[in-house]
């Protein structure tokens, strides 16, 4: 004998709100056609009258939230996420994909609540602080126990893209205003001549050491990857866009030019926008990573990247396995250090501040205040005691 199940039904809100209970619940709960969908909740009470009163209020609420100023029904967060991580996957750079999804795995702890278009100015400085305050991260950073302007502007970064895609799909009418944060530059830790030497020293029998074939290749992408940092000067983001056919090799023409170097167009990267296309040049030792890169990428087309995945933890381990994770102030190195590095080491050799901005997409101020204050006094002894010994 099959149960027949018997409901209560009671319409509202002019037949759109259905307040019902069946046979077998002691609660009342109501249902609405919304968005193509049944939408359906517990009041979680049997009173009939706090049910009444509990569901009109979560209907209007819903109603209300669900329709955009313009008379539209509007979209939720979880549909602008999804769309926008959609176009993710037409970018040819993972390392930027993951980035942005972890990012926006965050946001949706926030913000999976909110309507698309109710997303204002104080919606996002309510996140900020939720995000300072509130927010509690499954790993525990191991740089800080705060988080970093540094690290908001990059979740803003994430949630402008987000609003964006809305806006393209015309599902808002406007992107809101941001919250200013000032970021203030300090110094990365850097590596010193003899460092550089041992790291060089040390990679290619950390190379050799490796205990099977594709750790070896894993190995060699990494050390090569350092190689090109170390000797353009190129930031992570600008060097992970970089095609091999944005790569020209020069040969030596002593006595004018002793070794073979590289020019290699960027137009990647945070300054695409301000900078456009230009062209850097790359030492002796990115010659070298280059042309090694070719033999670890068999069949390589012109248009491919040189570096699609960039290798974060492989260089973590290179760096703690050579000693040289900490530098002398106790700041940790990552591959952001391999810039630094080139560009206190040109400093050093006296090349023109200038110059040396123009060819690493920065400006002199920045460089002064990124790099000046590990010029010290010992460092340049020979070119501040100059008037000394040549006078007498």
């Amino acid at each position: 004998m099959s149960l027949v199940v018997k409901k209560t039904l009671l319409r509202l809100r002019d037949g759109r709100l259905h307040l019902y209970r069946q046979n077998d619940s002691k609660n009342w709960f109501w249902r609405t056609f919304l968005n193509g969908k049944y939408v359906v909740r517990s009041t979680k009470t049997d009173n009939l009258a706090v049910a009444k009163s509990t569901a009109e209020n979560e209907y209007d609420k819903l109603r209300f939230q669900s329709i955009a100023p313009d008379g539209r029904l509007s979209h939720s967060w979880e549909e602008c996420e999804r769309g926008f991580l959609n176009t993710l996957a037409q970018d040819d750079r993972p390392s930027r994909s993951k980035n942005y999804k972890v990012k926006v795995g965050v946001l949706r702890q926030y913000f999976h609540a909110f309507p698309i278009h109710t997303i204002k100015t104080k919606t996002i400085e309510d996140y900020l602080a939720w995000r300072r305050d509130t927010h509690k991260p499954r790993h525990r950073n191991f740089h800080s126990k705060t988080v970093t302007s540094k690290t908001l502007r990059s979740d803003l970064l994430a949630l402008r893209q987000v609003l964006k895609y809305a806006k393209r799909e015309e599902w808002i009418a406007a992107i809101p205003d941001f919250p200013k944060l000032t970021v203030t530059p300090r110094p990365g830790g850097w590596f010193n001549k003899e460092e550089v030497l041992k790291l060089a020293s040390f990679g290619l029998k950390w190379i050799k050491q490796a205990a099977t074939p594709e750790e070896r290749k894993t190995r060699d992408y990494a050390f090569r990857y350092m190689q090109w940092l170390l000797f353009t000067g190129m930031r992570v983001d600008e060097a992970l866009q970089v095609k091999f056919e944005d790569v020209q090799i020069h040969k030596a023409n002593p006595p004018q030019y002793p070794e073979d170097c590289l020019f290699v167009k960027v137009e990647g990267g945070k300054l695409r926008y301000t900078k456009g296309a230009t062209e850097m040049i790359g030492l002796s030792g990115a010659v070298s990573a280059f042309e090694r890169l070719k033999l670890l990428t068999p069949n390589f087309q012109p248009e491919k990247l040189l570096f699609p995945v960039n290798p974060r933890e492989t260089i973590h381990v290179l760096l703690e396995a050579a000693g040289v994770l900490l530098d002398e102030r106790g700041q940790r190195r990552t591959a952001k250090s391999f810039r630094h590095t080139y560009i206190m080491l040109r400093l050093l050799r006296g090349v023109d501040v200038y110059v040396l901005a123009q060819n690493c997409r920065t400006s002199v101020k920045m460089i002064q205040q990124h790099y000046g204050s590990y010029l010290t006094a010992r460092m340049k002894r020979a070119e501040l005691t100059k008037q000394f010994l040549g006078s007498k």
